[in-house]
């Protein structure tokens, strides 16, 4: 009788070998770093891209260079990596269009080794272009080259003309230059586009990222 209301006892007893519960104090608990979409990222190109040569699907790669802050703390330091592709080339025509290139940035790489993927829009090309629409960098035209060269030909007639016939073939040889100068634009391409290393461009975060 006595060993069982012994035995009744111990299983009354709580167990020492289960599960511990945590207390956690949620005070304590640090809420998740956030960079807020909006942010902008200016980014230095690490690599070349003209669109001469460039071709769909091609890869960008970029640094960081300038450390990305929130709540004083830094969360994107300077130096982090940033890798994206051309989505789109469109080389300038050779009487009008200027150069574009449609550049997509996808992932950030700390330097601690952790990778973010991104979806970001351009802020700026930092002087190599201009931008247009969401993701695009547009050249510079070539239309004052374009008359430069006609003037230059059509110049270059005249002359001629003045010393064939004293000057009564300077109208015609001005018309034959400014015709060949024509030609000349009508055969060339407008200035591609060339974004070379060092390349400063602003990247802004179109999603929140939690690095």
């Amino acid at each position: 009788m006595i060993g069982l209301i012994i035995v009744a006892a111990l299983l009354q007893q709580p167990s020492q070998r289960g599960p511990r519960s945590l207390d956690i104090d949620p005070s304590k608990v640090q809420p998740p770093v956030v960079v807020p979409a909006g942010t902008v990222i200016p980014v230095t190109l690490t690599s070349r891209i003209s669109t001469k040569n460039a071709r769909d699907g091609d890869g960008i790669y970029g640094k960081t260079v300038f450390p990305i802050t929130v709540n004083n703390k830094i969360v994107i330091p300077e130096g982090s990596f940033v890798r994206g592709k051309v989505t789109e080339i469109r080389r300038p025509g050779r009487v009008k269009g200027k150069g574009e290139l449609t550049l997509n940035f996808q992932t950030l790489v700390l330097p601690s080794g952790i990778t973010v993927p991104i979806y970001t829009s351009l802020g700026g090309a930092g002087g190599a272009g201009e931008r247009k629409g969401e993701a695009t960098v547009q050249g510079d035209s070539s239309k004052g080259e374009d008359a430069k060269t006609v003037g230059t030909t059509a110049a270059q007639g005249a002359l001629i003309g003045v010393i064939a016939d004293r000057g009564k073939g300077a109208v015609v040889g001005g018309g034959v230059g400014a015709a060949a100068g024509t030609a000349a634009v009508l055969l060339t391409r407008g200035k591609d586009l060339v974004l070379e290393p060092g390349t400063t461009i602003e990247i802004v975060l179109d999603r929140p990222i939690e690095p």
